[in-house]
């Protein structure tokens, strides 16, 4: 019996189909992924804070009297000297008792001047001249106390950061009238964390860094022995030299906190450690092989973790593809990162 040939075709395509099929299923999945070299590094825990920097030396001038203002000689952000007349409040005003006092002092250094050349000439006696130098200097005394509650001087040399009044204004005694702040040292109060305090050191260097880039090496002077009852913070003080002016009080500054440092440890990135069933694992590559390796997590740094057991220097870390693998797949290291 014959067999014709159009009834032979579906028989030989299904075997060609099984051998290639089988064939296929030979062939082993080869998954791409990209790898880094493990390299130990020194590392730092920081925390960052931010702030607003002051004088360390700080006036704050307040009206003694009861006075309208009448001239403000000073602008907020200019520099002033010691003993600089800020503002000045009307002389002639009800409460002043300047007009009052130069009068005195004035007749009374007249006096004192005309006494001095009679008793070289002898026609007055010491006790005359001493009752009359006595009367001058105690109007000169209360003639300069007067003159200083109505022309307010900085006491000290600065800048002036506020000024709280206006010209025509009329003060209350006790009202807040400016503040001056000295720009050669300035401070910084941050609020930070109570965990963190406890891994501050007096004298610790801290970088501070302005809005602009600006960075200065300030230096931690107190620790607060106790939280604040209601921001929960502990209050962090620290100094900052600023020979140059470029600070200015009224900045805002960033500062970072170093808590601790570490030397020649294993920090990886933390998107390759995988989590499942409570455990932590990471790929590595060997032998174009992946071996899965239980790890051992320690600090969470910014991006990387530290590893504290699981792998070595040296290790070839899978950092890119490791959700698609499981132990001894076979992988092709496409690229290799650099450890940062």
């Amino acid at each position: 019996m014959k067999i014709k040939n159009y009834m032979l075709l579906p028989l030989l395509v299904t075997i060609v189909g099984c051998v290639q099929e089988e064939e296929i299923q030979d062939v082993e999945r080869v998954t791409a992924v990209r790898a880094q070299i493990v390299e130990s590094s020194d590392e730092k825990v920081s925390s960052q804070y931010t702030g607003t920097l002051e004088g360390d030396k700080q006036a704050v001038l307040y009206a003694k009297i009861s006075e309208a203002v009448h001239l403000i000689r000073v602008s907020e952000g200019e520099e002033v000297f010691d003993g600089r007349v800020m503002i000045e409040l009307d002389k002639y005003g009800p409460t002043s008792q300047y007009q009052q006092a130069r009068s005195t002092f004035n007749v009374a250094e007249k006096n004192f001047k005309r006494m001095e050349p009679l008793f070289q000439e002898g026609a007055v006696s010491e006790s005359e001249l001493d009752a009359v130098r006595t009367e001058y200097e105690i109007a000169r005394a209360s003639f300069e106390a007067t003159r200083k509650l109505v022309e307010i001087e900085s006491p000290i040399a600065g800048i002036v950061t506020s000024i709280d009044v206006s010209a025509g204004d009329y003060l209350s005694a006790g009202q807040l009238l400016a503040t001056v702040a000295s720009l050669d040292l300035l401070r910084v109060t941050f609020g930070i964390n109570p965990a963190d305090a406890a891994s501050i050191k007096i004298g610790q260097p801290v970088m501070l860094t302005t809005h602009d880039g600006l960075k200065r090496e300030g230096h931690v002077t107190t620790v607060a022995s106790s939280a604040d009852p209601v921001t929960r913070k502990v209050d962090l003080k620290l100094t900052v030299e600023n020979k140059d002016h470029k600070l200015r009080p009224g900045l805002f500054v960033r500062g970072e906190l170093v808590l601790k440092k570490m030397k020649d440890v294993i920090a990886i990135p933390r998107p390759a450690v995988i989590e499942l069933s409570g455990q932590n694992f990471v790929f590595v590559a060997q032998n174009e092989r992946a071996v899965k390796r239980p790890v051992q997590l320690g600090i969470e740094l910014d991006g990387h973790v530290v590893i504290e057991s699981g792998l070595a220097v040296g290790d070839s870390l899978i950092v890119s593809g490791q959700s698609y693998l499981d132990d001894d797949f076979k992988v092709r290291i496409i690229s290799v990162a650099d450890s940062k």
